[in-house]
């Protein structure tokens, strides 16, 4: 395997699209900080972007209809993912591998919250050429990309001695 060496932006790179973000909904718009999942009770049951990132750089901004619940379900993911022992969805992976702490942004309704992720993401698309390292996916149930997804679980569980394979997923995790 080679190392890449790619530049990413820091949480408060950000801020320039948040603000405008603020400025065009006439809200302002900032980020709640957790220290990862051990702060679940602080994070609102109300639509918004999440942002995580290690030591500040960002690996991944996401939405949801209800940050509580999203992050809430980040927390088990994480806390139930051992990455020595079988391969998980990628998103879950590289945040635990990473040790990531989450960052929100509540928002008035989830179509705002979708409308700020792809405008953060594209943000950092255009600031540094790519967007953030850890990437979603739609990996629906019977789709071509969960499909791909289960023949790449399947195939790591085969080229990792150290690890007992483990049976392909059949649902799609986080989106």
């Amino acid at each position: 395997m080679q190392e890449v060496k790619v530049q990413v932006l820091s949480v408060d790179d950000l801020s320039p699209a948040l603000s405008e973000h603020s400025v065009e909904v006439g809200a302002h718009r900032i980020f709640g900080i957790g220290t990862g999942v051990d702060e679940i009770a602080a994070v609102p049951r109300k639509p918004g972007v999440y942002v995580w990132d290690t030591d500040g750089a960002v690996l991944y901004i996401g939405s949801a209809a209800s940050l509580y619940k999203r992050l809430t379900d980040y927390a088990k993911w994480l806390a139930g993912y051992k990455p020595n022992e079988r391969w998980e969805v990628s998103v879950i992976h590289m945040l635990k591998i990473h040790r990531s702490t989450v960052r929100w942004v509540q928002t008035t309704d989830h179509a705002e919250a979708m409308r700020l992720e792809r405008r953060l993401i594209e943000w950092h698309r255009a600031s540094v050429g790519i967007a953030p390292l850890v990437v979603g996916w739609e990996a629906k149930a019977g789709s071509p990309r969960a499909d791909a997804e289960r023949w790449a679980q399947g195939l790591w569980n085969q080229v990792r001695p150290d690890v007992a394979p483990q049976p392909a997923s059949t649902a799609a995790e986080p989106t």
